[in-house]
């Protein structure tokens, strides 16, 4: 037992001298290397011939996934979607960032995504991006494409909520005095995007009541409109909507109910982070039921008619977008005729998610209905909103 207690000893002796000396030898060596960097001949004789570059940088995409700009700065965190040459990047520590496409450099991801390939249609796998190529693995294929090939992708797996786009809009205007008047306008956007395939659905609504004369209000304005479409992105550019659906109501232009399905395809021409305009159309019926009619008229007509639509968006600044959207709508005069939607919007960033949202809108309807009373609605309404928006 004695003998085995100085047996350990001594190795534990002879491991510490052996730890010291190999810390001297480190300390001798580092300080010749550094008396040899401060001789200039030394100096001359070290240099090579030609210098090796160092290697770029580049993270393994394991639990994040991996962005570099072309200023060459690398973003860690994860991607929630590229569509319409615009990526969607959560970080943790920049939050959710929009970066334009053109501005990405090399991207990996470490989830399988749904990808959209121009010509080659939905496929799915792990994402290697670089300048020029997309190089796309999965349990059965390893392939390369053209970047420019690439139309759009979402991470697979995602959670629903996660596929949405919301945008809700308020004005009030309340007055009171000499003038007691109430003015509400309300919008809301939703969009969906996967890989392939784009849900929108927009709602504008307007009321104003103002002083009847005996203390209450008299309903001056009402009406509301729901457009509603779904899209799918054969090309880049080229998409066909299998349905879309309008519903109008406005029974101060003796219009009860209006309801509109189509179906269509349509083409974007500019597309370039900063500017979208995309045109679209296709044939539909109407149906438009009348708040009241002339005696002897129908409470309703029925026609096929000619949607086209027009859509523009334009980022002015970082803070400031501008929005249009043009619809016109072609039937039988019982109808209505010529009708057409005009909403003119400025967005200014106020704060973080907050924005102020200055809208113009042109309604028209070339030949109205007349009502039971023996009026006849003007053709044209038009109004400017003012409201505090909201993106989620």
């Amino acid at each position: 037992m004695v003998l085995a207690e100085s047996t350990n000893e001594t190795d534990s002796s002879a491991a510490e001298a052996k730890d010291a000396a190999e810390s001297q030898a480190i300390i001798e060596q580092t300080m010749g290397a550094e008396a040899d960097a401060k001789s200039p001949a030394s100096n001359e004789s070290a240099k090579p011939d030609t210098e090796e570059k160092p290697k770029a940088w580049i993270p393994s995409a394991v639990k994040y996934d991996w962005v570099q700009l072309t200023s060459n700065e690398w973003l860690k965190g994860n991607i929630k979607g590229m569509y319409k040459d615009s990526l969607e990047f959560d970080s943790d520590k920049l939050d959710l960032l929009d970066i334009d496409w053109k501005d990405v450099k090399i991207l990996r991801s470490h989830r399988v995504n749904n990808v959209n390939i121009d010509g080659i249609g939905a496929t799915s796998g792990i994402l290697e991006i670089t300048d020029d190529s997309v190089h796309l693995i999965n349990d059965y294929e390893d392939k390369e494409y053209n970047r420019s090939k690439l139309i759009s992708f979402a991470p697979g797996g995602k959670r629903e909520r996660d596929l949405w786009g919301v945008k809700a809009t308020l004005g009030i205007d309340i007055k009171q005095g000499n003038t007691d008047q109430l003015d509400y306008t309300a919008k809301l956007n939703m969009k969906r995007r996967a890989s392939t395939t784009r849900f929108l659905l927009d709602y504008i609504g307007n009321i104003s009541k103002t002083n009847g004369g005996d203390g209450s209000l008299i309903e001056t304005i009402n009406n509301h409109r729901v457009n509603a479409s779904y899209d799918y992105y054969k090309t880049r550019h080229f998409f066909y909507t299998p349905v879309f659906v309008e519903l109008y109501s406005d029974p101060f232009t003796n219009i009860d109910l209006k309801t509109t399905l189509g179906a269509g395809v349509g083409y974007t021409v500019i597309d370039d982070g900063r500017t979208e305009l995309s045109f679209s159309g296709g044939p539909a019926f109407v149906k438009t039921d009348f708040d009241s009619v002339a005696e002897g008229e129908n409470t309703s007509e029925s026609t096929p008619a000619a949607v086209f639509k027009t859509s523009y968006d334009l980022e002015l600044t970082k803070a400031l977008d501008f929005i249009a959207r043009y619809n016109i709508q072609v039937g039988n005069q019982a109808s209505g005729g010529y009708t057409h939607h005009i909403i003119l919007t400025v967005d200014s960033e106020i704060i973080g998610a907050l924005d102020l949202d200055v809208s113009f809108i042109w309604d028209r309807t070339s030949n109205p209905t007349e009502a039971s009373d023996g009026t006849t609605p003007v053709p044209d309404d038009y109004r400017v909103t003012f409201g505090i928006s909201y993106t989620y």
